[in-house]
């Protein structure tokens, strides 16, 4: 039987510069760093769920361009209050406008690593 999610893993460019995005930018809470002869991991809490960063330490190592995640999405109390601090962040969007879907507002935008990111909001 499955209990919950544990993490999600996004691979990385450059591990430093995503560190700085995912905790001092999105203000996600760090929780561990780690290594291993091939890949440096920094791991970052939201909710009861981690963030994995994973940093490549091999030169011939294939990235991946497009696999079947689409993108992750984290809950935020105000969009609108969330948006104007990434903008005053230069964080990059990739829509011009916040779109209600279903019983959310939400607004997408772009991770160091060209990672798709959704904001989303519970509509009152």
């Amino acid at each position: 039987m499955f209990l919950s999610l544990a993490h999600g893993s996004i691979r990385v460019k450059d591990i430093i510069e995503s560190k700085k995005f995912y905790g001092e930018v999105l203000g996600l809470q760090h929780a561990r760093d780690d290594e291993n002869e091939r890949f440096k991991f920094a791991f970052y809490k939201i909710g009861d769920t981690e963030i994995e960063l994973l940093e490549s330490k091999m030169e011939d190592y294939e990235e991946r361009t497009a696999g079947p995640v689409d993108h992750i999405a984290f809950f935020v109390d105000d969009i609108e209050k969330e948006i104007c601090r990434l903008k005053g962040l230069n964080v990059i969007f990739t829509m011009d406008t916040v779109k209600e879907v279903m019983a959310y507002k939400v607004m997408f935008i772009q991770g160091p690593n060209g990672e798709r990111i959704e904001l989303m909001e519970r509509v009152k």
